[in-house]
């Protein structure tokens, strides 16, 4: 389709474009194509070759999360819509707006939190991206208490840089440099970066960042003491993005770095296909995204873990999502492998 609308074969017509549009980005294609096509990078070319203007959600929540002056704002709105959710999600079903309850759906159910002051002395960087202190605050800060725990120096990198992923493949590359080079005035070329999402890791590692490392790969390079925490039985279920196993081509990472916990019995999600939170696709297409969600919801009905581990933050926001709209949904934590593993390791 993309090689019919450049040629003139296929008219340019929005029915055409949100043909395009369906596509999740998940790279599955990229991962099964013995050509090694890479069908993202073409995808992302011919958006920018269109012109095409980006979605409202897009545009709005790439404005919310890398302008730092809203930061407080929008830290206050999250926490006040936080406290409002419940009689907010009771007047949605009384007035039956189902778009209202899905949006509130979204809202993470932790509180937003400041970030530790960055200190470019270090000798890692952590960046835990445009969602880190919105949304990834408790994985942010796990991952800096694994770091001490291993006497690794390291800091995280000020919130609000964007590793410009959502603008990228909404077809605006001079934006996404944009963001990226942002990120570089702070990242010191000669240091790891140790990057908490999948997702920002696989944008950036495309992008050329060679220093790049997930955090997952990055802890299972150490060197780990031997005796943990004693801590209770725990069924843990694994979700593996496609920005991990598709893109980075690292589907284990988050595996072997919980298997050093004796106590957590792990289960992986067997459907390989997309969450459906695909970036900005959960908000783009909620029906669709929902229909692709359910196939990971039904194991996590079944076993009925204490949590489901995930490495990018976009996949987490929509599958606790899922968990919440759905009536039979077991009382299930969401959140990144470092926020687990942390825990079993003695503070420094």
């Amino acid at each position: 389709m993309m090689a019919g609308i450049a040629s003139g074969l296929i008219e340019d017509t929005p029915a055409a474009q949100q043909h395009l549009d369906h596509c999740l980005s998940c790279q599955a294609c990229e991962a099964a194509c013995p050509a090694k096509v890479p069908y993202l990078s073409l995808l992302d070319a011919h958006r920018a070759s269109q012109a095409r203007r980006r979605s409202f959600a897009s545009r709005r929540l790439q404005k919310l999360l890398t302008v730092g002056q809203w930061r407080p704002a929008l830290r206050l709105a999250l926490r006040v819509a936080q406290w409002t959710r419940p009689f907010a999600q009771w007047l949605s079903r009384v007035l039956h707006m189902p778009t209202l309850r899905r949006q509130l759906s979204l809202l993470p159910s932790h509180r937003t939190a400041r970030l530790p002051r960055f200190d470019p002395q270090c000798d890692v960087y952590i960046f835990a991206g445009c969602m880190g202190d919105i949304a990834n605050a408790p994985a942010a800060n796990a991952l800096l208490d694994c770091c001490k725990a291993l006497n690794i120096r390291a800091s995280i990198l000020p919130t609000g840089l964007c590793c410009g992923a959502l603008t990228q493949h909404q077809g605006d590359p001079d934006q996404a440099n944009q963001l990226r080079q942002q990120l570089a005035e702070f990242a010191d070329i000669r240091k790891p970066l140790v990057v908490l999402d999948s997702a920002c890791a696989n944008q950036l590692r495309d992008s050329g960042w060679q220093q790049v490392e997930e955090a997952c790969h990055f802890l299972n390079r150490q060197t780990w003491p031997t005796v943990t925490k004693t801590l209770p039985t725990q069924q843990i279920l694994i979700h593996q993005p496609c920005s991990h196993r598709n893109g980075l081509r690292e589907a284990d990472a988050a595996r072997e770095l919980l298997s050093r916990a004796p106590h957590l019995e792990l289960h992986d999600i067997a459907d390989p296909l997309c969450c459906g939170a695909a970036g900005t696709h959960m908000l783009d297409f909620p029906q669709r995204a929902e229909l692709l969600r359910q196939s990971k919801l039904d194991p996590c009905i079944a076993l009925q873990p204490s949590a489901m581990v995930t490495t990018n933050i976009g996949c987490a926001v929509h599958l606790a999502a899922g968990l919440r709209l759905h009536d039979d949904a077991p009382l299930t934590t969401v959140c990144h492998p470092v926020e687990l593993i942390a825990r079993c390791l003695e503070p420094v």
